[in-house]
Formats: structure tokens, C-alpha cells, sequence
């Protein structure tokens, strides 16, 4: 009788273990996920707080039909959902851009200004953060969440799809209308894009 105990005390410690390296694996990516769709430092906590746990209740029931990463991706997806609905009535805070400029050349890496620059070309590249950082946060939630990652988290499209439940092309598609509604803003060509939530 006590020879089952020990080989399901076994296999609990076994999983534990598992559960314990697939987070350390994985918790920064996911900080920063949980942070640029979050906005606040408390928020993305509290969603990769809430990810992890859904992530732990439902590790045996991971298939492997995809990567931890895009598994994860889409539990904090869904999480965050849960959480925007739950408190519906609050303004929303959305992402920290680190990211990309889309540019008339296609998408260049925002980069951190150097020791170099001048006080000029640092309220330039301040500046420029503040409107991007603006014209993300209009993006309706379906366009915002696809940028993130795709752009940001570094998603390959279909991935994006896998995480969203959407097709491949569903997410070139809202990828695309995405970086012209920013690129329209940057510009200052607010009506030029309608996107309809």
C-alpha cells in the first residue's frame, strides 16, 4: 500500500519540478508581455501571477501541439481578457513601447538613445516615444494585441493566430491596419485609417 503513495509522491515532485524550471524558463518573456499589455508594473504582475497559476493547473493537459511560449502567450492572453472585463469601467493602460517606429521604409527598432546625443535630439526622441506610446494606446484591443506580439514579443504570424485564434491571415491582416493606423498617427493623418473596433 504504501509502494502507489510513493510512486504518486514521485511523480507530484516530478511535476513540481517541471512546473518550477518551465517558469524560470519562461517568467521574464512574460513580465514583458504582461507589462506592455498591461501598462503598470502591478497589473502585469498580477497577470503573470494569474498565467502561471493557469499554466500550473493545466500542465497536464498540454498537448505539445505547440511551443510552452505560444502555450503560455495564450493563457496571458486570455487572462488579460478576464482581467479587462472585470473591471470594465476603468481607463485603460496600455504598453510601454520599446519597440518599433514604423517608418515609409518599413519597421525600424526604436533604439535607446546613447551618452551622445544631444539635449535637442533627446526631447526629439522623447517626443517620439510619448506619440507612439499615443498612437498604440488608440489602437482598438484586437489591432493592440496582435502589434504586441508579433512586433514586440517577436511572435511569428502564425503563432499570433495560434495564441488569438485567429488564421494566418486574419493576423497579417490586422498586423497591417495596425502599423498604417500608427505610422498615420506618427504623421499626424488621424482620419486617413478608420479602424472600427
Amino acid at each position: 500500500m504504501s509502494k502507489p503513495a510513493r510512486d504518486g509522491a514521485a511523480a507530484d515532485a516530478q511535476s513540481v519540478a517541471a512546473f518550477d524550471r518551465l517558469y524560470r524558463d519562461h517568467v521574464d518573456r512574460m513580465y514583458r508581455f504582461a507589462q506592455r499589455l498591461c501598462g503598470s508594473p502591478d497589473d502585469a504582475k498580477d497577470l503573470v501571477q494569474e498565467t502561471f497559476l493557469s499554466a500550473y493547473r493545466n500542465l497536464k493537459g498540454f498537448r505539445g501541439e505547440s511551443s510552452v511560449s505560444t502555450w503560455l502567450y495564450t493563457i496571458a492572453a486570455h487572462a488579460c481578457q478576464r482581467m479587462r472585463r472585470k473591471r470594465k469601467g476603468e481607463p485603460e493602460r496600455e504598453l510601454s513601447l520599446d519597440a518599433l517606429i514604423p517608418t515609409s521604409d518599413g519597421d525600424m527598432p526604436l533604439q535607446v538613445p546613447g551618452e551622445d546625443l544631444s539635449p535637442e535630439e533627446r526631447l526629439q526622441y522623447k517626443e517620439l516615444r510619448r506619440s507612439l506610446f499615443s498612437a498604440v494606446h488608440k489602437l482598438p484591443k484586437k489591432y493592440r494585441m496582435v502589434l504586441v506580439l508579433r512586433d514586440m514579443e517577436g511572435l511569428s504570424a502564425r503563432e499570433v493566430g495560434a495564441v488569438m485564434g485567429l488564421t494566418e491571415r486574419a493576423v497579417k491582416s490586422r498586423l497591417h491596419r495596425a502599423r498604417l493606423f500608427i505610422r498615420h498617427e506618427l504623421n499626424g493623418h488621424r482620419a486617413a485609417v478608420p479602424i472600427v473596433d
